[in-house]
């Protein structure tokens, strides 16, 4: 399901990350932990470039 939440979506893609990937994740240092949140945050909130916000 999509969520066009982008708080909600921002959750569901850290939980997946932090669950399916948590190995590769707590390898990276804290800031790029941070890095990769803030990425998230940027493009559920304020797109890719491309022009499209919502799905």
């Amino acid at each position: 399901m999509i969520d066009n939440d982008p708080k909600a979506a921002k959750e569901k893609m850290i939980e997946h990350v932090k669950t399916k990937h948590k190995d590769e994740f707590e390898e990276l240092s804290d800031f790029h932990q941070d890095e990769i949140i803030s990425k998230v945050d940027f493009l559920l909130n304020r797109g890719c470039g491309c022009g499209v916000l919502k799905l």
